[in-house]
């Protein structure tokens, strides 16, 4: 992303990336950093909804499915109760087994296995961002 296009009415995207594992948490924060995007992060599913409510809204979510405290599922079923943030984009980051029945009713975009193939998670946002934009 280049610096031209984050004017007023052009901000850069934000992502928030819910993840419990502070590691991954963070390599894709600066990842995400580097190539211009907004990062807002959230260590699980509380989190996560306390950021969503601090605001800005962002243009999509990591969500990890397994997490203490609040895990994905318990976050997603939240995010959709409030009009505000149900219509936000979601992609799922698992390292999990999960039913494609469970991740269909999430209503994820995608999901990305863990480890994470950073080109393609970064291709996948930047497809999801166009759209969006």
């Amino acid at each position: 992303m280049n610096e031209e296009n984050e004017g007023p009415m052009n901000r850069a995207p934000i992502i928030l990336i819910v993840e419990d594992d502070r590691d991954i948490r963070d390599v894709l924060a600066e990842i995400l950093a580097e190539e211009g995007y907004q990062v807002l992060v959230a260590e699980d599913g509380a989190d996560g909804l306390k950021r969503l409510a601090e605001g800005p809204a962002p243009d999509l979510i990591l969500l990890d499915l397994m997490m203490p405290r609040m895990d994905g599922y318990q976050f997603r079923e939240e995010q959709r109760k409030n009009p505000a943030w149900s219509a936000i984009p979601l992609v799922l980051l698992t390292a999990g087994v999960e039913t494609s029945d469970k991740i269909t009713a999430l209503g994820a975009l995608d999901v990305v296995r863990k480890p994470v193939k950073i080109d393609f998670l970064l291709d996948l946002i930047g497809g999801v961002v166009r759209r969006a934009a």
